[in-house]
């Protein structure tokens, strides 16, 4: 208990920064699934609505990753989409939903930035891309691994760097299939809980999930100081 106790005191600004943000996501993540059937029932237009008309169609994984590819360049959080999928299609296809969808939408932005070049990722991300696309040409997989767990920046950008800095697709893809998948489990996992919560069941389902969060928030902080130091405002992959 100590040692995490001076692990906290001592930790840097933007590491607490991160973790906070990371903590905030996931209360997000909750409200979504608390007060998600309210709002995504409202209108035909709604996310979680369009989500729920296709569940049963045959389009439905379609549809989910068009929708993830045409918001990637709107900037929406991941969180928020991966919430939003596995409310719509269950914790099972949900989460598959969702780890299909963030590969192919961050393919998109990859094969953007390997035949548009540096010109176009430098006019979304400017100098702290041109760190970010050094380092991941040096790191490759575990590149795209480690900033799939650190908040580090704009999902489109990130995906974009990977693409200016010729890293192998293949190393691209699946660093990215690894980093999404803890992700992507916390997120179908806080939901269950906070669902289990509302309702009275499921404690032990709440005291796992918490281990898990706190683990990956650990692991984010780890992983934060091998990555470039993002921009303040840019942290939503």
């Amino acid at each position: 208990m100590n040692r995490i106790l001076q692990f906290i005191t001592h930790m840097d600004a933007r590491a607490a920064r991160a973790a906070m943000v990371s903590v905030a996501l996931l209360v997000v993540v909750g409200l979504v699934f608390v007060f998600g059937k309210v709002f995504f029932d409202a209108g035909p237009d709604d996310l979680g609505a369009v989500f729920e008309a296709a569940a049963t169609h045959w389009y439905a994984l379609p549809l989910t990753i068009l929708v993830y590819v045409l918001l990637s360049f709107m900037g929406a959080p991941q969180f928020v989409l991966m919430a939003a999928t596995v409310l719509a299609f269950g914790p099972i296809y949900g989460f598959a939903y969702a780890w299909v969808a963030t590969l192919c939408s961050a393919s998109v932005n990859f094969w953007l930035g390997r035949f548009f070049g540096a010109d176009l990722l430098n006019r979304f991300g400017g100098d702290w891309m041109k760190r970010a696309s050094d380092f991941v040409g040096r790191n490759g997989l575990w590149a795209s691994a480690l900033v799939r767990i650190v908040p580090s920046g704009p999902f489109i950008v990130v995906n974009m760097a990977f693409g200016v800095s010729k890293v192998p697709y293949w190393a691209f893809i699946i660093g990215t299939a690894i980093g999404i998948t803890p992700k992507i489990l916390v997120v179908g996992l806080t939901g269950q809980s906070v669902i289990a919560l509302v309702t009275g069941q499921g404690l032990l389902l709440i005291g796992v999930v918490a281990a898990l969060v706190a683990v990956w928030v650990g692991m984010m902080l780890a992983a934060r100081r091998r990555l470039p130091t993002p921009p303040v405002e840019d942290e939503n992959t």
